[in-house]
């Protein structure tokens, strides 16, 4: 404020609102309260402060704004910019985590198969000559079964196929890149601000600041640091530092799940066949194995059904593979706020 000598300010008193001060009156107009004065020299006496009135940062600092900082890995949960406060300016993250976690792979458990059924040849050595397929029922568990009939006359032999062991395989699929994986960050920020008249403080070494009162939860007064160089030296006003990210890389994701192939299998069946297709004539009997199938022959071979047992059930093991957690997340353009702690309360209005 310019000053005026007493004498003077009692011959304009009728116009001018005034103040004392070590003697020295202090005048102004709410008309027109920086007549005569350059910007930077004006406090406006007259007006109120939209937000809260708080001292200004050191150098190196952009102004104050408000800064909602909370341990949030659901988007939603992030608040808007309250009315007071409309501006966006700034998004980010913080708290990101060293490694992330893949789930356990797993192989469903194999097992032992029975043959898939017979194939019939005209000749004695089942090379496959004028043949014949008799299939078992889809998912055969030995029971009677008779999928056809052959005279005698149409056989020179029967080939009775090897079991299996199938089942082996990833019970979980190949786990995806992000956003699949959790978030990387434990840490959710969003800087608010608004349009405030820094001069309207009763106390001029304090400057307004917009902001709703009071503040939300999560919510506090911060300062960024504006110098390049590594973390700053918080001031006294706004002590408590923290280390924001604007975004961040992410590669991580996770081997895919596989099997490693079936380890100690032994599966061996007594396969019978019959000349009536109810499983009473016996035509002879054949123990298969994994080791491959067995050639029936005989003189005027008869076909009409079939039953099997195991001897041997043992479909063994296989280990699953994959499940590996690769690559990270790599935060990126790092931002350092001074902030307001609980025990700093910001000037009156």
């Amino acid at each position: 404020m310019r000053k005026y000598p007493f004498v003077i300010a009692l011959a304009v008193a009728g116009s001018f609102a005034g103040c004392w001060s070590t003697g020295v009156a202090q005048h102004y107009s709410c008309d027109d309260p920086c007549y005569g004065l350059d910007m930077y020299e004006c406090d406006d006496p007259c007006a109120t402060c939209e937000g809260g009135c708080l001292p200004p940062p050191p150098l190196g600092f952009d102004d104050p704004i408000l800064l909602w900082v909370g341990d949030a890995t659901d988007e939603t949960s992030v608040p808007a910019c309250p009315e007071e406060a409309p501006l966006l300016v700034f998004d980010g993250y913080g708290g990101f985590g060293a490694e992330h976690v893949c789930p356990a792979c797993r192989c469903t458990e194999p097992s032992c198969e029975l043959p898939r059924g017979l194939t019939g040849s005209a000749s004695a050595v089942c090379d496959g000559t004028a043949a014949t397929s008799f299939d078992a029922p889809a998912g055969w568990s030995g029971a009677c079964a008779a999928p056809a009939a052959a005279g005698s006359g149409e056989l020179g032999s029967l080939l009775v196929h090897a079991p299996t062991v199938s089942g082996c395989a990833p019970a979980i699929e190949a786990a995806g890149a992000p956003p699949e994986l959790p978030a990387p960050w434990g840490v959710r920020a969003r800087g608010c601000a608004g349009e405030a008249g820094k001069h309207t403080c009763r106390d001029p070494s304090t400057m307004c600041v917009a902001a709703p009162t009071p503040l939300p939860a999560g919510a506090a007064m911060c300062a960024r640091y504006l110098r390049p160089g590594g973390a700053p030296e918080c001031p006294t006003e706004y002590p408590e530092l923290r280390e924001l990210y604007q975004g961040f890389d992410d590669t991580r994701s996770c081997t895919p799940c596989g099997c490693d192939p079936i380890e100690g299998s032994a599966c061996t069946a007594l396969v019978s066949t019959y000349e009536d297709e109810g499983c009473g004539q016996l035509v002879g009997a054949e123990t298969v194995s994994l080791a491959g199938p067995k050639c029936v022959t005989g003189p005027e071979l008869r076909f009409a059904s079939m039953d099997a047992l195991w001897i041997k059930d043992e479909p063994g093991t296989c280990a699953p593979t994959g499940g590996v957690a690769v690559g990270e997340a790599t935060p990126e353009r790092v931002a350092f706020f001074c902030c307001q702690s609980d025990e700093v309360i910001a000037v009156p209005r």
